[in-house]
């Protein structure tokens, strides 16, 4: 990989979304660290520790030889299986949970699995276009996209349940929506830069900018409908 100047600023700027990621997920995980069941700490644990590389990896590109750089993609190719692992070992807790709503039981469950699944293959395009420092940049960085949905939705709508005694004045899958084009202001803002400065736009943000809004609006209607609610029970709920 070239180190030419792509993204010199990215370790800054991804520093955002991963604090507002542990901060999403300080209520249900970072705050109950100690009482967190292993199948939790096995993908709260990978996930920070992909984050944190992928804070790394462009500042050592631009800083170090490309050697460190590579090394340490390495163990992120290991770290991103055990993310996605890990991811499905929690799933089917969600699904047979009594107490959950059937739009977070199903309807995430669905959203999770896109998630999981455009997560994965913009990590393995990044590494096949390894050698394009372009591309794989733009694959490795769309993969916060993927997974940004969850805590920021979680960060908005939390603080807002306690603040008005558990009647906010937006539900949560409005929290998701609102999180959901939020995010996608900041791709589009990406994807008009790269087309004035490139005049193309690049295949993973437009991957991401799609993946992403399908299974955003989708998760609702997936909450409901008998068919998906039988497969849970059937396929992910036997994951136990």
């Amino acid at each position: 990989m070239k180190s030419n100047l792509v993204y010199p600023k990215a370790h800054l700027w991804l520093i955002i979304p991963f604090v507002l990621t542990i901060a999403g997920f300080y209520m249900s995980y970072w705050s109950v660290f100690t009482d967190a069941p292993w199948r939790q700490h096995m993908h709260g644990l990978t996930a920070t520790a992909w984050y944190l590389l992928l804070i790394l990896q462009p500042w050592l590109i631009h800083n170090k030889p490309a050697i460190y750089h590579k090394k340490l993609g390495i163990v992120m190719l290991f770290l991103a299986g055990g993310v996605v692992f890990s991811a499905f070992q929690v799933m089917p807790y969600q699904v047979v949970n009594e107490f959950l709503p059937d739009m977070l039981k199903y309807g995430f469950s669905f959203g999770d699995l896109c998630a999981l699944t455009g997560f994965s293959i913009a990590v393995v395009l990044g590494v096949l276009n390894a050698k394009n420092t372009n591309r794989h940049a733009r694959w490795m960085i769309s993969t916060v996209f993927w997974v940004l949905l969850p805590a920021t939705a979680r960060l908005l709508y939390l603080p807002l349940l306690a603040s008005y005694d558990g009647n906010p004045p937006i539900t949560y899958i409005q929290a998701v929506y609102i999180c959901f084009v939020a995010a996608h202001i900041v791709l589009l803002y990406l994807m008009v830069m790269d087309y004035k400065k490139d005049k193309k736009i690049y295949a993973s943000y437009s991957f991401a900018f799609i993946g992403v809004a399908f299974y955003s609006l989708a998760i609702a209607p997936m909450g409901k409908w008998q068919w998906w609610i039988d497969f849970c029970h059937a396929v992910i709920g036997k994951g136990m």
